[in-house]
């Protein structure tokens, strides 16, 4: 454990950098732009305004005002270290945080104290910080004290109980302003805050109202279902209840979705008419469409199931390695038995750890996850499963941009729009049924590409010409640069941090489409448990990692170029313990359990992005090879900004 010494220095450490930025950035007025940062649990670009079916007319009016991003993409493919990378900006290797489960403030090699959360940087340089939903991933991964409750970065330092005395001052760590508002989800319908399971400390009023005040001291409010939702859902015979996908003709007020816009709206109108008109940031997170696929009925009913398309392919290919899949299976197309993985990773005679069969279950609309409460689908082999799952995918897109067009009315009526930055992106990255894949939890295309907008209005200088309306930009982008865009474009000084991003402000112009930069590649990695590839006894992505040894020794990195994603499965040593003080967690360069190449040339981003050119693996090709020492070359040099 560290010592009372180390404690005492990284304190200094952080008041001192609080004591500096005060004097580097003076006082903030109102002429500082005011941010709206949205992010969407599960949202692949599956909609509208990306070639594919979901109906999303509010998003169409957020890209008509905005620059869309065609190729973004995140560190990781799953919540908690995807949303630890882009609002701290530091790659996963820098913070360790691969998984969901660990705390960036107890890894990041022993500094993360030191590190400043995007929303922690506008509130120290003078902002009124908010959030609403889910925006860092709830529970331990984010400082709480229970897997899935609470955290939320209030204030680390203050309680490890998460019941914060006071409201975090400038020269203490800690990303909100107010007590941060949750609203997750159950799978059976239950909203999830901790109001709504009334921990005493959430709230300052009447628990399960949504009028209660929210005030320090706190451990943070949020959503609460009324009792009239309640009976709704049981008459529809979903309350409590398990399941894949449900549409219930209750109103929108009842589901996580409407309840975070409610709150959104209350928070911005509170904005619009204080008095000291001060610069405010607020990030609202939108849950849907994660698992489970619940909406009202009416946003069902927008679809017809006789148009909803199968999937390209329904099996993985062969030609990819069986440890890039997250469902990979005995009865897929790969061989019967492979063993030089699991033969590599486990030593002779432990062969047969790599070889378990996974339990290839025909999920139907009213089947639970396997018998257990995890959200993940095994590979779907059943027609009309299949379309009636996409066809709740899209249709729970369509119930979240309803919300969303709810807030976007919200900034217009009050006159916010006017000074508002807006960024929109999707956590990660998903899949539906390609090549036999659900969700994410892989370095495929689709399980790591976003949709990402950016919206600055006309009062932020553009040093000459205007900010991009309706405009699409091809550059290869990644998550963690809103953190460097967002600083560069409010004119916030960064702190001394190894950041991964780079300022996009070059490509939010409307005349150039796209501009030379630095950094022309995205880099996404993925903690493999090869046991979770066989055996769906355990789901790859959850968990500290060094704890799960010997089936955690393997590390994959993505390389995305603007024609090419390059892929190369390392040995990983994640040091003792975790290594959280040390510099031990690195890949083993010598030792390749396997690699990828895909094509993109062509690749225009539609329905065919993950499948049509990312079904042949090239990497064998003897035409490539020099292609690919030149990418891998690459791919070590980006790993390399992740190890600073």
């Amino acid at each position: 454990a560290p010592s009372a010494n180390s404690n005492m220095a990284e304190s200094v450490t952080v008041i001192a950098w609080a004591l500096l930025s005060t004097c580097l950035f003076g006082t903030v007025n109102s002429e500082k732009p005011n941010v709206l940062f949205i992010v969407v649990d599960d949202l692949a670009p599956y909609f509208q305004q990306y070639g594919y079916p979901s109906i999303t007319p509010n998003l169409g009016r957020l890209a008509a005002d905005s620059v869309q991003f065609q190729k973004a993409y995140v560190s990781v493919s799953v919540c908690a270290p995807s949303r630890t990378a882009f609002l701290t900006g530091l790659r996963p290797d820098t913070t360790q945080v691969w998984t969901i489960g660990p705390y960036f403030r107890n890894t990041t090699r022993g500094k993360g104290n030191s590190v400043v959360t995007l929303p922690q940087l506008f509130r120290m340089n003078g902002y009124n910080v908010t959030g609403s939903g889910k925006i860092f991933h709830p529970g331990t991964a984010s400082g709480g004290v229970s897997p899935s409750e609470g955290g939320g970065d209030m204030c680390p330092t203050q309680s490890t109980t998460q019941s914060c005395s006071h409201r975090p001052g400038v020269n203490e760590v800690g990303s909100w302003t107010e007590p941060y508002w949750f609203c997750d989800h159950y799978t059976n319908d239950t909203v999830q805050s901790p109001a709504m399971q009334q921990w005493p400390c959430s709230l300052h009023g009447s628990p399960a109202s949504k009028d209660a005040v929210y005030t320090w001291p706190s451990c943070g409010g949020g959503c609460v279902q009324n009792s009239t939702c309640v009976a709704c859902f049981q008459a529809c015979g979903t309350w409590g209840q398990q399941g894949t996908w449900d549409a219930c003709d209750c109103p929108d007020e009842c589901y996580p979705e409407g309840l975070i816009a409610d709150q959104t709206i209350k928070i911005l109108k509170s904005k619009a008419e204080a008095a000291d008109k001060k610069p405010w940031f607020h990030a609202l997170g939108f849950k849907r469409p994660h698992l489970t696929y619940r909406a009202p009925k009416k946003y069902f009913d927008m679809y017809d199931i006789n148009a909803i398309t199968l999937p390209v392919h329904r099996y993985p290919s062969p030609s990819a390695p069986s440890i890039s899949y997250s469902h990979s299976c005995e009865s897929d197309n790969h061989a019967a038995v492979e063993l030089d993985v699991g033969s590599a990773l486990y030593g002779p005679g432990m062969e047969a750890m790599a070889a378990l069969q996974c339990n290839n279950t025909i999920v139907q609309r009213t089947t639970a996850f396997n018998g257990t409460n995890e959200s993940y689908i095994e590979i779907n082999v059943d027609d009309q499963a299949v379309k009636d799952l996409r066809l709740a995918y899209y249709a729970v897109i369509s119930f979240m941009d309803s919300q969303l067009g709810r807030v976007l009315d919200t900034l217009k009526e009050t006159g916010l729009d006017s000074n508002t930055i807006i960024t929109f992106i999707g956590d990660h990255g998903y899949q539906t049924g390609e090549k036999g894949e659900w969700a994410k939890i892989n370095l495929f295309e689709l399980a790591n590409r976003i949709p990402m907008y950016v919206h600055v209005p006309d009062m932020v200088s553009s040093s000459g010409s205007s900010w991009g309306r309706g405009v699409k930009v091809d550059a290869v982008v990644e998550s963690v640069d809103l953190y460097v865009t967002l600083a560069d474009l409010a004119g916030l000084s960064l702190p001394k941090l190894p950041f991964a991003g780079e300022t996009l402000r070059g490509l939010l112009s409307s005349t150039i489409s796209t501009q030379p930069r630095n950094k022309t590649w995205a880099l996404s990695q993925w903690p493999r448990r090869p046991s979770c590839v066989r055996n769906h006894g355990c789901l790859d992505g959850h968990g500290n990692p060094y704890e799960l040894l010997p089936d955690q020794a393997v590390m994959g990195y993505r390389l995305r170029t603007d024609d090419w994603a390059y892929i190369a499965w390392f040995k990983f040593n994640w040091g003792i313990g975790g290594d959280p003080m040390g510099k031990a967690s690195l890949p083993v360069w010598d030792t390749i359990y396997a690699r990828e190449l895909y094509d993109h040339r062509g690749d225009v981003g539609d329905m065919h992005s993950g499948e049509t050119y990312e079904w042949d693996n090239v990497v064998a090709a003897p035409d490539n090879t020099a292609l690919v020492a030149m990418l891998h070359k690459q791919l070590v040099a980006a790993i390399h900004t992740g190890l600073a």
